[in-house]
């Protein structure tokens, strides 16, 4: 089974000319650039069961050479693509899934067929695909493809115009500095989408309403430098997953998903602070507290149109917001624009690009004197106690049972919440999911009432606009009494569990 590691950048018509034009910096040698048709077809079952377990299959028709490739969804950071593929001929345009060696993938496929029935064409993705080689001093050898074409799915399509860089073999730190020279040069921007992805948000109407944060699935065992990519790839992929919604009437969703994924991934630095050194996470928690501080702004304008969004839906009275609709959804649509154009800027592209770097050749390492590397080996399990342990100290100590809070206090308590429960993110998959689950779920319905609070206190700003103080003070009271007392007996009662670790 051949491994494939592919970086991948969206263009345009005018800048693929200018690439083809390219002298390449540092290649000893380049190659001629060369055409072909490439006609793919994609296949999965009634249901998407194969996308489901993040396996993709096709047969791709290169003039009359016919491919069959079964591929692993992988791993996708900052345009970096790496994942494990099985290639075939066929000698007709049949899929025949009796050919694939992989056993891995084979009994994937062979369970979603026997789950949800036969393979179905399900899009299509037709490019012109011009290629070269470099060849490096060292032997190293990278395709270079500039693709433009589409993507259909019935009546629907989307345009393909991108460049991958594919490492054919040697050492990937060519194709980094390649990607960085394109994106200096000539701006481009990272593609974390796969054609393969984007066909499937054309086969059905993309949601992220029923995707969440999930529990990082560990083994038991797991070393903890294991353990630490496996949680910061989740992060990443949350954050990567919520690019393709911006464009979609949902768009402030996206937003506050992936400013989720970006406080994820800040109290994953600090919660590994005791095995991977803050002078290794620096550069990375500076660009990620640039991106948070940029996108404050924008995220205060998604947030205000789920707090609105969630008023209405709770039968409230329309005219005490009614008017404001309008203000709040042209405020939020000027904002996404905005993100969106944060998200091409030469700084953002390269951060990604250097994240990326940096989790593949495990950079970290180079900050631990190698005396200290073996703990890098040793089982998370001890460690992720350790952590939990410490943050129910600090639950305890802010909000034990016997700590008075009204709604600024818990406001000012949130970023500790979050902590607490991304923690139990990080490493609740080590220990018994039925357990864990019941003692997170108090802190999660405490989390959801704050953010009563926190809707109900940006209605009140709204209403003072139109309606007298004493009144609309009269009214967030009877609003925030029942949730205040609500949030108190879960408080009391999510700190007479047992924790789940222990």
């Amino acid at each position: 089974m051949a491994s494939e590691l592919e970086l991948k950048l969206a263009a345009t018509q005018e800048k693929i000319n200018k690439i083809r034009e390219l002298e390449f910096p540092g290649a000893a040698s380049q190659s001629s650039w060369q055409t072909q048709q490439l006609g793919n077809t994609y296949f999965d079952t009634q249901h998407f069961k194969l996308r489901e377990v993040g396996i993709g299959m096709r047969i791709r028709q290169i003039g009359e050479k016919l491919i069959q490739t079964v591929k692993s969804s992988g791993k996708a950071i900052g345009g970096l693509h790496q994942r494990n593929e099985d290639e075939v001929e066929l000698s007709e345009y049949l899929l025949d899934t009796g050919l694939i060696t992989e056993p891995y993938l084979q009994i994937l496929v062979e369970e979603a067929n026997e789950e949800d029935g036969e393979f179905l064409p399900c899009f299509k993705t037709d490019f012109e695909r011009t290629s070269c080689y470099l060849t490096f001093s060292d032997d190293t050898k990278i395709e270079v493809s500039l693709d433009v074409g589409k993507i259909t799915s019935g009546d629907k399509n989307q345009n393909i115009c991108e460049v991958e860089l594919e490492l054919v073999e040697g050492s990937a730190e060519y194709i980094f500095a390649i990607g960085r020279y394109l994106i200096k040069e000539l701006d481009l921007t990272l593609y974390n989408a796969s054609k393969a992805r984007r066909g499937y948000s054309l086969c059905e109407r993309a949601s992220g309403d029923s995707y969440r944060m999930q529990v990082t699935e560990l083994a038991q065992g797991v070393e903890s430098e294991k353990a630490f990519e496996q949680i910061c790839f989740a992060g990443l992929k949350h954050w990567q997953y919520f690019e393709l919604f911006l464009n979609q009437e949902d768009a402030h969703t996206a937003v506050l998903e992936m400013y989720r994924a970006l406080i994820y991934l800040q109290h994953m630095y600090m919660v590994f602070g005791g095995l991977i050194p803050r002078q290794a996470t620096h550069d990375l928690r500076n660009n990620w507290g640039w991106l948070a501080e940029a996108m404050r702004p924008i995220v205060d304008a998604a947030k205000h149109k789920r707090y609105l969004n969630r008023y209405l839906k709770q039968k409230a009275d329309w005219d005490l917001v009614g008017e404001q609709q309008k203000k709040i959804e042209a405020e939020v649509g000027d904002a996404i624009e905005e993100f969106k154009s944060l998200l091409s800027t030469q700084r953002y592209n390269l951060m990604m690009l250097n994240m990326s770097e940096w989790l593949y050749f495990k950079e970290w390492r180079n900050f631990i004197p190698e005396k200290e590397q073996p703990q890098l080996g040793t089982p998370i399990i001890d460690y992720a106690k350790k952590q939990l342990e410490h943050m129910l100290k600090e639950l305890k100590r802010d909000l034990g049972p016997k700590v008075d809070l009204e709604p600024k206090a818990y406001f000012k308590q949130i970023a500790k919440i979050r902590r607490a429960l991304d923690t139990g993110l990080f490493f609740g998959g080590l220990f018994d999911s039925q357990k864990r689950l019941s003692y997170r779920q108090p802190w999660v319905d405490i989390l959801d009432g704050i953010r009563e609070l926190q809707m109900n206190g940006y209605i009140f700003e709204l209403q003072l606009e139109t309606h007298q103080q004493d009144e609309t003070e009269e009214w967030l009271e009877k609003r925030n009494r029942p949730v205040l007392d609500a949030i108190e007996q879960t408080r009391r009662a999510a700190f007479k569990s047992n924790p789940y670790w222990n």
